[in-house]
């Protein structure tokens, strides 16, 4: 399982830190850049709770499968793609229309993974290690977003055609891991007829919308550091995309530490780990806006991994103890609609602000994140954890 959220986390690392520069070199504009990584965010509110639905009925290892495999193919199609544009064969039109193509493809065959694997973890932890649970969760995504960064980093400018092939080989190692070592877990009845049966909209609010502007926030950064780095600071477009995949692969490591070792030392409740981790978000974010250096802004995105470190398992466990026991996998896609938004608000929104000026995406990205921490305020009073009923023991 950490194998498989490593993998996917990887290959959108890398085409988020890859894509804005390597825009560019394929003919493309910034605008349809962002338009390439936002529009499949709109699949993915579509198929991210259908997923979501599916594994509370075939259960969480069927619609695992599929999204690794969706993984897998995507990465080989766009690097097929970047290696016909760049020596001629296709012209930037049919690039452009292509990628939407298999970026798409790739999102409605992976947009389970992140909903089915929440919802495992759910069944496999007692309420009081929820929050350690989805700290694996993100320790996972943190890894591949550095091994994704890593890629950007030291290949993605030259040949980027052939980090995505490694990027699907790494894939397709997950798939396999999961085929022959993820068992399925055992879950609520989906037939049962229990007031935990429903979403509950009315407890879970509050944390879709936290993961609607966290995400969006996040995606504005990764999106612009690039093309900021290029713009403001004088970098070439191949040194921008390595600095920012340095950069980037920095806050993944911070982001890491803290959801693998920090959260294990806390004993603080998941609305509490949520609310300061948004706090010093903000924070990190308002020194991003006005870094006057590679130095200063690589510091502020480190700090920010560290805060999202803290944050986004609150987040997701705040939101798992509030779902009912039969409601986990529709609970995790209901988020992901956010996430969905968030990703597809962000490329483009920072690729538009940073029309205006180099520094405004990060400012913006900071006001999202304020709003987070207005919201996580409401949780940080009240009880996370739901009636016993709804408990599964």
């Amino acid at each position: 399982m950490f194998l498989a959220l490593m993998a996917n986390a990887a290959g959108q690392s890398f085409l988020l830190v890859v894509m804005p520069p390597l825009g560019r070199r394929l003919g493309f504009t910034d605008i349809e850049t962002g338009t390439i990584l936002s529009a499949s965010a709109v699949l993915l509110m579509i198929a991210a709770p259908i997923w979501g639905y599916l594994s509370e009925r075939i259960g969480r290892r069927p619609v695992i499968m599929i999204a690794i495999a969706g993984a897998m193919l995507a990465p080989l199609a766009f690097g097929f793609i970047v290696g016909r544009r760049l020596d001629g064969t296709i012209s930037a039109v049919l690039a452009l229309y292509l990628f939407v193509a298999a970026r798409s493809a790739q999102t409605l065959l992976s947009g389970g993974l992140l909903p089915a694997s929440q919802a495992y973890v759910a069944d496999i932890t007692a309420p009081e290690a929820r929050a350690g649970g989805m700290g694996v969760l993100g320790a996972a995504y943190g890894l591949g977003a550095i091994i994704g960064s890593a890629l950007a980093w030291r290949i993605g400018g030259g040949d980027a055609a052939l980090a995505f092939l490694l990027v699907s080989g790494l894939a397709g190692l997950a798939l396999t891991g999961v085929t022959l070592m993820a068992p399925e877990p055992r879950h609520g009845d989906p037939g049962a007829a229990s007031p935990a049966s429903g979403l509950g909209l009315s407890r879970i609010w509050p944390f879709f919308a936290i993961t609607l502007v966290s995400i969006s926030a996040h995606s504005i950064v990764q999106q612009t550091v690039a093309l900021r780095l290029q713009d403001a600071f004088g970098f070439t477009s191949d040194a921008s995309i390595a600095k920012a995949g340095l950069a980037l692969m920095a806050t993944a490591l911070a982001m890491i530490v803290v959801q693998g070792v920090v959260l294990r030392m806390l004993a603080f409740r998941p609305e509490t780990l949520l609310a300061s981790g948004a706090l010093l978000a903000v924070v990190a974010l308002l020194f991003a806006t006005f870094a006057r250096s590679y130095a200063e802004l690589f510091g502020a995105l480190v700090l920010l991994g560290a805060a999202l470190g803290l944050m986004l398992p609150g987040n997701l466990a705040s939101l798992s103890l509030r779902a009912g026991p039969n409601a986990q996998g529709k609970a995790a896609g209901f988020n992901v609609i956010g996430q969905g938004m968030g990703l597809a608000i962000g490329p483009l929104a920072g690729a538009a602000l940073h029309q205006i000026s180099p520094q405004i995406p990060f400012f913006a990205a900071a006001l999202l994140l304020m709003v987070a921490v207005a919201l996580a305020a409401g949780p940080l009073r009240k009880r996370t954890l739901p009636p016993a009923s709804e408990i599964i023991r």
